[in-house]
């Protein structure tokens, strides 16, 4: 009696686990499917242009004083505060293209951190920025929810939400301060 139970419960257990899976397939499937094409980003950026246009417009960004250069090479955007947040609560994102072999942009690598954040501070550490993070991107491209997909070789998750060609994934938290995020246009993802 006590094999079968456990039986019954591993094969349970697989079964949601490919339902995870599925269910993120079956959306990818879907939305690619649509036929429908989303290119803009942020700050005028989009998916599809090239390096130059890229660095010509966070050049121009930058002499607006919208954009600064961080110390790792980055472009770094402060994010605006809502009205009723304190300085505790200031965002930074980090942000930078990922080009193919002909300098086309096929994705965004971004980076979020609380400006305040510090060791000893658990309101500001990466496993609460995630809560906001995700609520935020939603804000920015509506659509289709976030999703958690389970990482199949250890107990880590991630946030992935699908809209049309669209891909944002919210990475694994492996660090206290930084969440880390990428958007990718499937289009040329599903190619490799």
């Amino acid at each position: 009696m006590k094999n079968r139970l456990t039986a019954i419960a591993l094969v349970g257990m697989t079964m949601m686990l490919g339902c995870t899976q599925s269910k993120y397939t079956q959306l990818v499937k879907e939305e690619m499917a649509s036929g429908v094409t989303y290119d803009s980003l942020f700050l005028g950026l989009k998916l599809g242009q090239t390096k130059r246009q890229f660095f010509d417009l966070c050049w121009q960004l930058n002499l607006e004083k919208k954009v600064t250069n961080s110390e790792a090479q980055l472009v770094q955007y402060q994010l605006p505060s809502k009205d009723d947040a304190t300085s505790v609560d200031d965002i930074t994102m980090l942000f930078y293209g990922d080009f193919d072999d002909q300098n086309k942009m096929i994705g965004m690598d971004l980076q979020f951190y609380y400006d305040a954040w510090s060791i000893w501070n658990k309101e500001l550490q990466s496993d609460q920025l995630v809560h906001t993070l995700k609520d935020t991107l939603q804000k920015w491209y509506p659509g289709n929810e976030f999703i958690k997909i389970p990482m199949k070789k250890d107990s880590m998750e991630l946030w992935v939400k699908v809209d049309g060609n669209r891909r944002i994934v919210i990475r694994p938290l492996d660090d206290k301060r930084i969440v880390k995020a990428r958007i990718d246009d499937l289009r040329y993802v599903l190619e490799k």
